[in-house]
């Protein structure tokens, strides 16, 4: 008779990384506190207020989506890291796709300090260049911390220019068109006002049907 025991396939290894970088402990920690605080209860109350209306079922549907995608980002923020191993370097963001690319590639860093609508509050930007200056990755100090940045700048051990001087965002972009992650290109921001447009044009659209109605 034949072996009758079933092949026992082998688990795939998982990656052992010389060095992991971990979202700040503040940011999740803040994300958390602002949902519970403020999201939640704003949840309820617009549900609650719009159940005596006609448009109830689109206010609870909205809020349904929102918390779905409140519910991806914490995962998501749970499960983001900075990996490096001898041959590449793994980023798994918040709400950027996954990232693997080989050290070999990466030939040249760039460590900025930008700052948006206040001059006061700045923010460091790491931003991963191959031989070509062709963008590899960008990496935020207000996500992963300084010493976040720091630990990937030493692991690399390529060469690094840092401007200590601070720059816009907007002079940032420009610099490094490559560098806006999607939701900072133009086109996402077409697209999310258009559907802003459309959502509180239905909204009143359903309102004054439900007051001509009446």
């Amino acid at each position: 008779m034949g072996d009758l025991t079933a092949p026992v396939r082998a688990r795939p290894r998982t990656t052992a990384y010389d060095v992991v970088v971990r979202p700040r402990r503040s940011l999740v920690r803040s994300t958390i506190l602002s949902v519970v605080f403020s999201a939640v209860p704003l949840a309820v109350a617009l549900v609650w207020v719009s159940l005596p209306l006609p448009l109830w079922p689109v206010v609870s549907a909205v809020v349904i989506a929102v918390g779905v995608l409140v519910g991806v980002v914490f995962v998501r923020l749970g499960t983001a890291f900075i990996g490096l191993d001898p041959g590449c370097v793994t980023v798994r963001g918040v709400v950027t796709p996954n990232r693997r690319i080989c050290r070999d590639r990466v030939h040249a860093l760039v460590l900025a300090t930008t700052y948006g609508s206040a001059v006061e509050r700045t923010s460091r930007e790491l931003v991963a260049l191959d031989a070509d200056g062709a963008h590899l990755f960008r990496l935020r100090a207000d996500v992963w911390g300084d010493d976040g940045l720091d630990r990937v700048v030493e692991a690399l051990g390529v060469g690094v220019s840092d401007d200590v001087r601070p720059v816009s965002a907007r002079e940032f972009a420009r610099r490094y068109p490559a560098s806006r992650a999607w939701y900072e290109q133009r086109t996402a921001h077409v697209v999310l006002g258009a559907v802003a447009v459309v959502v509180v044009a239905g909204l009143l659209v359903v309102e004054t049907n439900g007051l001509v109605g009446t």
